[in-house]
């Protein structure tokens, strides 16, 4: 009975109980189906005492879901099941016995993240220490892990192993233990005792690991020590989605396995349940070109479908504009906007996007992050802006006089506060009527001078350049280096997502009229409404995510974006295993799609306010061109047929940019513009018109024979 809907490849892996077995599952072809059926398989079948199994995954929705779909195979109270993350396991472990490891004491207890940094910066306030708190907290978790920690000095080295000395006395003094420290003080308890190894080596006649290809170098030595006794040892993962080494992930650990465990038993499932045999053949093309791997070939479930298509746009807002086409089109047919996911390699690409979906008031969701204009650094330096533009602007103010530090505590700016209230003007205008003195107040004067220089400057520079100017006149990335130390991943990130606003800046300075000042505000008023409209309360949104936030997950049309090089794969590719992990990463973007795939790319993109011309992906290039079809514009004035891309490259190069009609605009037209939508022109002086737009944008003066206005 239970395994009446299993394939025969999943049979067997449930059927193989005994000794070390290895499950390679490809993409959707039912893992956890297949573990879960196994539980069942060994409790129902066999006659085990549930809890002699243990099932470790790496979350706890993970683990709940299991839990539930056993409770639905058979009649048990899953509850107490040894099924969790491991963490969750290794705290039961050391609940009952950590007291054997002293000075640690039962009734210990766990500190997170933010427990964390408050404790280092503590340890730190009294010290001539120059390194950075989260910085240190990495290096540390990296260190614990076994991963490779490098220092730019000695000195640094130095401070780091004081401070992770002093953090861990300090743990261990108040009896704390943090999320690395679960798993490292498991061990260390299970090679101290060997009474307490064997309690559980005895209690444990079958250990099973999801998402094996995940696995870093503790947690296999964790699970390596379990189960050396019985040898029973089920896993299951794919590395085709090997895909977090910067988390520590070792996809080493499944050839380790198979040389621990010589006669490993190796079961492939190669039948995917989710995809087209049209995309999965996309998926196959893709991943050949990884040699360090092991060999299968996804095939579908008897589901055919379209062919994946590839579009290759003139420009990043043709692009955008496509992939909002073709939601419209697909929605008008009656699919819901949950069918639909744009997936992205970086996240400063999510802009572009979240503005046209927001123009088309179609509903959407970041998964598993912030909109772009919700970033912190995007928020912070809009507030800059903001002062330049608005001295009046106390909040933004307040949000911004810190970063990075400028010695202006709280108690100062209450003094401000004070004094503004005295003089009847805004902090920042009360500045000079302010009479205390120290650094802090020195700054403030600093701070204020540096931004009135600014202001008076402002009509002699490019809108674009402001970021810039920004971020070397107010040090900006002084402060992302304060919160987040040397962490060049989360800093490149961040400071992508802010020279991404030199693209909104040099979209937008162009629609507006008036001085910089007056465009700034404007630019400004109409950033706070798209911001209003991010929001959407409705589970019915078209999802934009990271290819990493994405993986797990699958939608019935997915729109893999951006597919140029120096985007995906990044810039950052130093090694033939980077780029291997890369392919990875697109091999899980393409089988996120269960029946259309679109591949888009653009041959310009405005990337950080200049204009790019991005070569396409390697790994579209790596494709094979028979397994999609590229899609050709009626109005590019060739045949609309598929045609090879380097054909149409070479066709499309001879061709402007964009076509576009020839404006001829008067008085009581109707207009069409690409960021407010449609309006009347109310007026119009020499070439400039005077729009009324919907209520959301108001009325607008633009340049009339501006490319994007087009009447209609």
């Amino acid at each position: 009975m239970l395994l009446d809907n299993l394939n025969e490849a999943q049979a067997l892996a449930v059927k193989t109980t005994e000794g070390p077995v290895m499950v390679m599952a490809g993409a959707g072809s039912g893992k956890t189906k297949v573990l879960t059926t196994r539980i069942a398989y060994i409790i129902e079948e066999l006659g085990v005492n549930p809890y002699s199994i243990l099932a470790v995954t790496f979350t706890n929705k993970a683990a709940k879901e299991m839990k539930d779909r056993i409770g639905n195979l058979i009649n048990i109270d899953t509850k107490y099941l040894w099924i969790s993350t491991f963490h969750s396991f290794c705290v039961r472990v050391l609940r009952n016995d950590i007291d054997k490891l002293p000075p640690y004491k039962k009734g210990f207890n766990i500190i997170d993240d933010d427990d964390q940094l408050k404790i280092v910066k503590d340890l730190m306030a009294n010290t001539e220490y120059e390194s950075k708190p989260r910085e240190i907290l990495k290096n540390i978790s990296k260190a614990k892990n076994n991963m490779t920690v490098t220092f730019k000095s000695k000195s640094k080295e130095s401070e780091f192993y004081d401070i992770k000395d002093m953090y861990q006395n300090y743990l261990k003094r108040e009896n704390l233990l943090d999320f690395d420290d679960l798993i490292i003080n498991t061990i260390k308890l299970f090679e101290a005792d060997s009474n307490i190894l064997a309690k559980y080596q005895n209690q444990f006649n079958y250990v099973m690991v999801d998402e094996f290809q995940d696995t870093n170098s503790l947690q296999y030595k964790l699970i390596k020590m379990l189960v050396c006794v019985n040898r029973n040892l089920f896993v299951v993962g794919d590395d085709f989605q090997s895909i977090y080494s910067f988390r520590g992930a070792k996809i080493e650990n499944i050839m380790k396995m198979r040389n621990d465990f010589k006669d490993t038993k190796l079961i492939l499932l190669e039948k995917n349940y989710r995809s087209t045999t049209e995309i999965l053949n996309l998926a196959n093309s893709v991943i050949t070109n990884n040699p360090n791997q092991i060999k299968k070939v996804m095939t579908s479930n008897n589901k055919t479908g379209n062919l994946p298509t590839l579009y290759r746009a003139f420009s990043s807002y043709d692009e955008v504009s496509f992939v909002v086409d073709k939601i419209k089109e697909l929605h008008a047919k009656g699919d819901k906007y949950e069918d639909f996911a744009i997936l992205y390699r970086a996240n400063s690409i999510s802009r572009e996007f979240e503005d046209i979906l927001v123009r088309n008031k179609i509903p959407y969701k970041i998964y598993g992050g912030l909109s772009f204009f919700q970033r912190l650094e995007v928020k912070d330096i809009l507030s800059y802006i903001k002062v330049i533009v608005n001295s009046d602007d106390n909040f933004s103010f307040k949000r911004i006089i810190n970063k990075p530090k400028r010695k202006i505590g709280n108690a100062l700016l209450d003094k401000l506060e004070a004094c503004s209230r005295n003089v009847n003007k805004s902090l920042y205008d009360s500045i000079p009527f302010y009479e205390g003195g120290g650094e802090g107040a020195k700054n403030l004067a600093i701070f204020k001078t540096t931004t009135d220089s600014i202001k008076a400057q402002l009509d002699n520079v490019k809108l674009v350049d402001l970021v810039d100017i920004i971020l070397k006149e107010y040090n900006y990335k002084q402060y992302l280096k304060e919160e987040f130390g040397e962490d060049k991943e989360i800093i490149e990130e961040r400071m992508d997502n802010i020279y991404e606003l030199k693209s909104v800046l040099k979209e937008s300075e162009e629609f507006y009229e008036g001085d910089n000042i007056q465009k700034l505000t404007s630019i400004l008023e109409d950033l706070a409404l798209r911001i209003d409209n991010e929001e959407f309360k409705d589970d019915d949104c078209v999802r934009l995510s990271t290819f990493h936030q994405a993986k797990g997950l699958e939608f019935k049309t997915v729109f893999m974006v951006a597919m140029e090089d120096g985007i995906f794969p990044n810039s950052n590719i130093e090694s033939e295993f980077e780029l291997e992990e890369e392919r990875r990463i697109c091999y899980v973007g393409v089988t996120r799609a269960k029946d259309n795939l679109f591949l888009t790319c653009a041959d310009s993109r405005m990337r950080y306010g200049q204009k790019a011309n991005n070569p396409m992906s390697c790994f579209i290039y790596e494709m094979d061109s028979n397994c999609y079809e590229e899609y050709v514009k009626k109005t590019h004035n060739v045949n609309n047929t598929t045609l090879n891309f380097k054909q149409r490259h070479k066709e499309l190069t001879k061709k402007t940019e964009e076509i576009k009609p020839t404006n001829s605009i008067d008085k009581g037209d109707k207009i069409n513009h690409k960021l407010f939508g449609d309006g009347i022109v109310v007026s119009k002086v020499n070439d400039t018109i005077t729009v009324a737009f919907s209520k959301e944008y108001g009325i607008k003066k633009l340049k009339a024979d501006h490319p994007s206005i087009k009447k209609i």
